[in-house]
């Protein structure tokens, strides 16, 4: 669906250079946002339109630690959007390993009714809803 390459940074990294789970979730988060970009629906487009994104539940599955300085990619596997945005992420290493899988809740916020809402019909229209996580 959508890829994206990074670096393990010391922001990512607990004590011991491995990347922690928290890390995994804002990489998500990002390619989430990417992906909204790349669709027309900017970050500052959201906002103008007092839209935001609301996290949810998540599942982290970690199969091989992500090391500092180690590059690696997230690739966005499934993407299905209905009243909440289900994601499915996977990391992947230099070796094209698979290190870990993210499934990711995130649901619409509007901003001025400080509520949380269904799937904007003009974002709606621009995904495929057929894509199950």
């Amino acid at each position: 669906m959508i890829c994206k390459n990074y670096v393990v940074t010391g922001e990512d990294v607990d004590d011991v250079m491995v990347m922690e789970s928290n890390a995994y979730i804002s990489y998500t988060l990002r390619l989430l946002y990417h992906f909204l970009f790349n669709n027309g629906f900017s970050k500052e487009k959201l906002n103008a339109s007092h839209l935001g994104l609301q996290e949810g539940n998540h599942v982290l599955v970690c199969y091989k630690n992500l090391m500092f300085t180690e590059p690696f990619f997230v690739k966005m596997e499934n993407c299905y959007m209905d009243d909440k945005i289900k994601i499915k992420s996977c990391f992947f290493n230099s070796k094209n390993e698979c290190c870990a899988e993210v499934t990711k809740e995130v649901e619409w916020f509007d901003s001025i009714r400080r509520e949380v809402i269904v799937a904007p019909k003009q974002i709606l229209q621009h995904f495929n809803q057929n894509t199950r996580v």
